[in-house]
């Protein structure tokens, strides 16, 4: 009975991580599954269509932050930042709401907590985008120079 009780909160704990981390990466996500789906209806067959569309979610995910980090207008910083923080944080709206109506709380309760998962997942979002979560970022004052030049 315990040994069951764990391995059920250890699913449930895994599953919402998983939630969280496709909530983050909403737009790559959608734009991958759509590209594979897309590939799939067109008669590309399944095994391509998977690959494809994990690359270019892939490839989405790695443009934003790129061009977040070469671009140095703030305006245009700010425009990436929200493309790619706005549906994530839609996502996290949902997926919040979703988590909430499982308790029996209030219409108000679930109202608040889903305005809280919406702007911690937008928030992530925004913190990945921008490489905010990069190891070490703020505490090396030149972090494009190579150990030859320190």
């Amino acid at each position: 009975m315990f040994f069951s009780t764990l391995f059920t909160l250890f699913g449930l704990g895994a599953l919402c991580w998983i939630l969280f981390n496709l909530a983050v990466y909403a737009l790559p996500f959608a734009i991958g599954l759509t590209s594979g789906m897309y590939l799939y209806e067109s008669g590309q067959g399944v095994f391509l269509s998977i690959i494809a569309g994990l690359f270019i979610g892939g490839f989405i995910a790695a443009l934003g932050e790129f061009a977040f980090d070469r671009i140095r207008s703030v305006p245009l910083k700010l425009a990436i930042g929200l493309i790619y923080a706005v549906p994530a944080g839609i996502a996290g709206f949902h997926a919040a709401k979703g988590l909430a109506e499982f308790g029996s709380a209030g219409a108000a309760t679930i109202t608040l907590l889903s305005w809280l998962g919406a702007l911690v997942v937008g928030g992530t979002a925004w913190a990945r985008v921008s490489g905010w979560s990069e190891v070490n970022a703020l505490s090396d004052p030149h972090p494009h120079r190579s150990f030859d030049e320190r």
